[in-house]
């Protein structure tokens, strides 16, 4: 009978053990197995234990990826919204009063009318 509450405190022992790991894979941590790693080598130290943990409750950075597609587009849109200066010959946006390298007045000039 000794054998039950011996084995009942190894696997409540176990599961705070690997309570970081456990919140890591609850939270889809995108290092959950660095997570369990950590704490598997280093969670028997309280730091190793406590820094499992934290690294299981923080926040995942996203990082927003560029297809290309997306990469293709970005170029003729800008082209689209801008014109050339005619002093300098730099592009600068299509709504400038006034060209920001050679300082020229777009106003003075009479504007085109798109159709």
């Amino acid at each position: 009978m000794e054998i039950i509450p011996a084995l009942l405190l190894i696997a409540v022992s176990l599961f705070i053990y690997f309570i970081p790991y456990i919140v890591a894979t609850q939270n889809k941590k995108q290092n959950a197995g660095a997570i369990g790693a950590l704490n598997f080598f280093l969670g028997w130290t309280l730091v190793g234990w406590v820094v499992a943990l934290v690294w299981a409750m923080s926040k995942d950075v996203v990082v927003p990826q560029t297809t290309p597609s997306t990469v293709a587009t970005v170029p003729a849109l800008a082209a689209s919204v801008q014109k050339k200066c005619p002093d300098c010959a730099e592009m600068v946006l299509a709504d400038a009063k006034k060209c920001r390298f050679c300082g020229h007045d777009f106003s003075a000039a009479i504007p085109l009318h798109v159709k």
